[in-house]
């Protein structure tokens, strides 16, 4: 099948009362509510997982014993779709291709962790999605019946709401290291654990080929020195997944990009949980600023001024909730994070820079949206170095 971004715009799935009385009755807190009709229509978005199968804003009414009640839901639809990816495909993004139950698209897994009761223990002002049904469907699909989120989107967000969410995380991260989730085999792998990196290691030298490029638009965009900074990530992986793993671990949502957040009256509600897992506090906060800080445009500078004011956001939620992790350990995780997930794709805007011709190479070396992107990727690089030498084993 094609790769991702994956576009689902179909109409809205046929929908009978009965598929419509439990869910219904979930939300309402009404055992007895009838649902008397529905309308809906699909949620344009694009996906990275090859498990989604559509999206959808349902809504009716229902009669209740007070009288008819409006109700509106997200209606979800996951299902199995196998996909061997090359090389080139794993370098695009964060996909094992695998069907295991800890691959990044595994596509039971938001199903798993909604129904479980993890992601409300460590609730609070961070909240999952409340699941309303999961409804099993032929063909190796799944529906699932959620609550519509009704707050400010993510994108739309101010730099305050986003350092408030950092606080909330922290007391969410708080919580769940107090009583770790037991470790369940559909757990997503950490960033640092997935194959995509060790294709994108492989493009390192793209890199060194464009700090010595002829074209001086190219050897302008990388600073000498990225090529080894570059080299050290892959040199130090196994020691830096070993010093991860060595940290607290507790429940992640590991996708808190802002299409997935909203902002409510009684905190931050966190959608799409298909690659929840175990892993330390810093890896979701790395997260939650460097999506933010990309869709915003912020510069090198500005994004390492962001992540620090939000560390000690998440300092203090954790604070408040006794956190038993110290804020060094959860900095020395965002910092290495930021620099595999967020730093290391550099390697790909110079294989795509290198493939042009002149003409197209130079324009795009020379656009102000590259140019940000590629001096975002390397400082967070070069800000994991000591880290890495830190962490090198005897």
């Amino acid at each position: 099948m094609p790769g991702p971004p994956y576009r689902h715009l179909g109409p809205l799935p046929d929908l009978t009362a009965e598929d419509l009385r439990g869910p219904v009755r979930t939300l309402l807190a009404d055992p007895a509510a009838r649902v008397s009709g529905c309308t809906g229509e699909p949620i344009g978005y694009e996906s990275w997982s090859r498990a989604s199968d559509g999206l959808y804003v349902v809504r009716g009414t229902a009669s209740c014993e007070g009288g008819d009640r409006a109700w509106e839901m997200v209606l979800k639809q996951v299902r199995y779709r196998p996909w061997r990816p090359g090389p080139r495909d794993l370098a695009r993004q964060i996909d094992d291709g695998g069907d295991g139950p800890a691959d990044w698209a595994y596509w039971r897994r938001e199903a798993l962790v909604l129904a479980s009761p993890f992601p409300r223990a460590a609730g609070g002002r961070f909240a999952a999605v409340r699941c309303l049904g999961i409804v099993p469907l032929p063909g190796d699909r799944l529906r699932l019946w959620l609550e519509r989120a009704d707050g400010t989107p993510g994108e739309a967000w101010t730099a305050g709401e986003l350092l408030d969410t950092a606080e909330f995380l922290g007391g969410f991260h708080a919580r769940s290291l107090r009583q770790p989730p037991p470790h369940r085999d559909w757990w997503c792998r950490p960033f640092l654990e997935q194959a995509a990196l060790h294709e994108r290691f492989a493009l390192i030298e793209r890199v060194a080929d464009a700090e010595t490029s002829a074209d001086p638009a190219v050897r302008a965009l990388f600073r000498p020195g990225t090529a080894t900074a570059l080299r050290a990530l892959a040199r130090r992986h196994a020691d830096a997944v070993r010093t991860l793993r060595s940290l607290p671990a507790g429940l992640l949502h590991r996708d808190l990009t802002p299409r997935n957040l909203f902002r409510t009256a009684g905190g931050t509600v966190a959608i799409d949980w298909g690659q929840a897992g175990l892993g330390p506090a810093g890896e979701d906060l790395a997260t939650l600023v460097l999506s933010a800080a990309a869709v915003a445009d912020l510069h090198p500078a500005a994004t390492l001024a962001l992540g620090a004011a939000a560390a000690a956001r998440h300092a203090t939620g954790m604070a408040e909730q006794g956190g038993s992790c110290g804020p060094e350990e959860v900095a020395l995780a965002f910092r290495l994070v930021a620099a595999y997930h967020f730093g290391l794709p550099v390697v790909r805007i110079a294989d795509r820079l290198l493939a042009r011709d002149a003409v197209s190479r130079a324009a795009a070396a020379g656009d102000p949206g590259t140019r940000r992107r590629v001096a975002v990727m390397t400082a967070l690089v070069e800000q994991a170095q000591p880290d890495l030498r830190d962490t090198a084993s005897p």
